[in-house]
């Protein structure tokens, strides 16, 4: 018997039973389909909060002093900034070079003092500028030029109890006891979501943060920073450009790390939620497991004559196996199919459309430690896509294989008693 012939007896096979193979298949293709519209939003969700970590963090790769991420402190800055960036700038990065310069100062007020850090920074170019300045909810954003002004969160100006125009003193002491102040204005009130963020961030231009610098540390070379962050164009360029810089002789002192080095909670967080992801995978797994054994195994139950008179006729062992597993193949790639219609096109609309969380998280939502935005959108990798449908279709085939081996068995004379 050929293969044709043993597809199309396959397939009718399928049909004798209409209502045990539709509901078969509807609930292997609903599962897959929930498989994959969740896995989107998941994914959807992942990378936007990884795109917010980002943006509103130090960027794709930094460049900052060795051990200032486990133990930061005011004296420890780039060595040879200048010479650090100019070499930066003719390394052919794709992407924007932002010099920043962190310090940890006490913010004090006639009401309040709180501790915060000062991030001066260039208030036109920095890519932190664009989103921070939509965020504003009062003032307007720092001028080039201006070395009082001063951009702080909501929940900082509740805590000082400022305004617009408000006077704030900040202070930050060095390693040797040192203690340096200057005045500064409230040009701007922000808000992201974060509470990170919002109650203790201050930006500032960078001038106004080298002059709160220990003197030891100034006198070091000009205009010193404490981080180098880049922000790339192009996402998959990370790696490449992480080996390139690394091949680049850095100062003594310098480290180079990826976003995932600098934090590592959000990836932390990531891979724990993404574990939700997979139980409920397995949670399809098993039940397309059962269903395609109760609908094989059933049907090669019901025709155990029909196999024995085959048999008797001389259909061999070997095509009986065949014509069980066809069955099965045929029953997985149906499924699939309209599994992936239903579930590519819930994929496909919320891609688009996205989910509105906004009647539930108006302002956005704080997860991970990160900003996301109230409407998220699917994203999902051709690596998922195939991962997806192989591991589906390979469980659905494996399902099979006790059935098939069961229908070879079957003795001819027992089964033409039965």
């Amino acid at each position: 018997m050929n293969l044709y012939r043993l597809l199309r007896l396959a397939w009718r096979n399928l049909w004798r039973n209409r209502r045990r193979t539709l509901i078969t298949m509807t609930t292997i293709a609903l599962g897959f389909a929930m498989a994959v519209f969740f896995i989107g939003l998941g994914d959807g969700g992942h990378n936007q909060m990884i795109r917010s970590a980002i943006n509103m963090g130090e960027g794709h790769l930094t460049v900052q002093p060795r051990g200032y991420l486990e133990s930061p402190a005011n004296a420890k800055v780039l060595p040879d900034s200048v010479s650090l960036l100019t070499k930066l700038q003719h390394a052919g990065i794709p992407g924007t070079l932002s010099p920043r310069l962190a310090l940890q100062v006490l913010a004090s007020t006639a009401a309040n003092s709180v501790g915060a850090v000062l991030e001066g920074l260039h208030v036109e170019q920095d890519p932190h500028v664009k989103d921070f300045r939509n965020r504003l909810v009062q003032g307007a954003w720092l001028a080039p030029g201006d070395t009082q002004g001063l951009a702080i969160g909501q929940r900082m100006a509740e805590k000082l109890k400022v305004r617009i125009g408000s006077k704030i003193i900040m202070m930050a002491g060095g390693d040797q006891g040192e203690v340096e102040s200057r005045l500064g204005r409230v040009r701007a009130i922000y808000r992201t979501g974060l509470t990170e963020l919002d109650a203790f961030m201050i930006i500032s231009s960078q001038e106004f943060a080298q002059a709160l610098l220990p003197a030891t540390v100034r006198r070091e070379g000009l205009q010193p920073i404490t981080r180098l962050a880049i922000y790339l164009e192009q996402e998959d360029d990370l790696e490449p450009v992480k080996a390139r810089l690394a091949a680049l002789s850095l100062p003594d002192g310098a480290q180079l790390l990826d976003w995932r080095e600098m934090m590592p909670q959000v990836v932390n967080f990531v891979i724990a939620d993404d574990m939700g992801n997979y139980i409920w995978l397995v949670f399809i797994l098993v039940m397309v497991t059962f269903g395609i054994l109760n609908t094989i195994l059933m049907s090669a139950l019901e025709r155990t004559r029909e196999f024995g008179l085959l048999r008797a006729l001389g259909l061999g062992r070997r095509h009986l196996l065949s014509l069980v597993l066809l069955e099965t193949l045929l029953l997985a790639l149906v499924s699939l199919a309209l599994g992936w219609a239903v579930g590519g096109s819930l994929h496909a609309w919320f891609a688009i459309q996205g989910l509105d969380l906004s009647s539930m998280y108006p302002e956005g939502l704080e997860s991970g430690g990160m900003f996301m935005e109230p409407v998220l959108y699917s994203e999902l990798s051709w690596t998922r896509v195939w991962a997806l449908s192989g591991i589906v279709f390979f469980t659905t085939l494996i399902s099979g294989i006790y059935p098939a081996i069961k229908a070879a068995r079957v003795p001819p004379v027992a089964a033409l008693q039965t």
